[in-house]
Formats: C-alpha cells, structure tokens, sequence
C-alpha cells in the first residue's frame, strides 16, 4: 500500500494532522465551537489518510 517516500510523507503528514488534532481538542476551551473544530481537523486527518492510502472500495479484482 505504501510503496515510496512520497506516500509515506504523505502518510507521515496525516498522522500530524490527527495528532494536532487530538491535542487541539485537549488544550482549546471546552465549548462547542472549538471542539467541532478540534474534530473537523481530526477527520480531516483521516480523509488525508485515506487519500494517501489510495482506498478504492469500488474496485474488484
């Protein structure tokens, strides 16, 4: 699945993404507003993971 540096970078990057995440959802306010945005950068840390991994659930061999 990962087959060069460009996609372990890529890999590298979206675990950053869902750690910064996981931090910002501990370190900011405790109000709505800042942990759907704590979420949001988590999720979008696994849409990049997903992107990097090259997932297609479509494709049949």
């Amino acid at each position: 699945m990962l087959d060069g540096p460009r996609e372990y970078a890529c890999f590298a990057v979206a675990v950053l993404v869902v750690v910064g995440g996981t931090v910002a959802a501990g370190l900011l306010p405790q109000t709505a507003p800042y942990q759907v945005l704590a979420g949001g950068i988590i999720v979008a840390g696994f849409a990049i993971a997903w992107a990097c991994l090259g997932v297609d659930f479509g494709r049949r061999e």
